[in-house]
């Protein structure tokens, strides 16, 4: 047995691919080759929308920190005012509106404005 193979790996035998096969890969090349490189992500954009979130969630650690301690839902001496309204806001929605205008607005502004000096830059 080890003989018949020694003697086909020993046959010197040009293998030569089908026209078929070389027109095919040949296709696929170009397609490849043709095909635009893909976008990068846009990483410097998400940076103020990542810098807003995280100063936001060590503020909510601090505060919760804070009034953990104190041993109370309000801690020192607040106006009755002050908390009534922080109630009502709480009530409404309105924190989580006012955080998800911040961290859309403020990146946002900022692409705007690189864009602006980008455009007056090229001028």
């Amino acid at each position: 047995m080890d003989d018949n193979l020694d003697r086909i790996l020993s046959a010197d035998q040009d293998v030569v691919p089908s026209p078929a096969f070389v027109g095919n890969v040949m296709a696929s090349v170009r397609r490849e080759a043709s095909t635009p490189a893909p976008i990068a992500f846009p990483w410097w954009r998400v940076v103020p929308g990542f810098a807003i979130s995280v100063l936001a969630l060590t503020a909510l650690f601090i505060v919760a920190v804070i009034q953990i301690r104190a041993g109370s839902a309000v801690a020192g001496p607040v106006p009755h005012i002050f908390v009534n309204g922080t109630e009502t806001a709480t009530r409404v929605g309105l924190g989580w509106i006012a955080l998800a205008f911040v961290a859309s607005f403020i990146p946002t502004r900022l692409v705007l404005a690189t864009k602006v000096a980008h455009l007056a830059k090229d001028r």
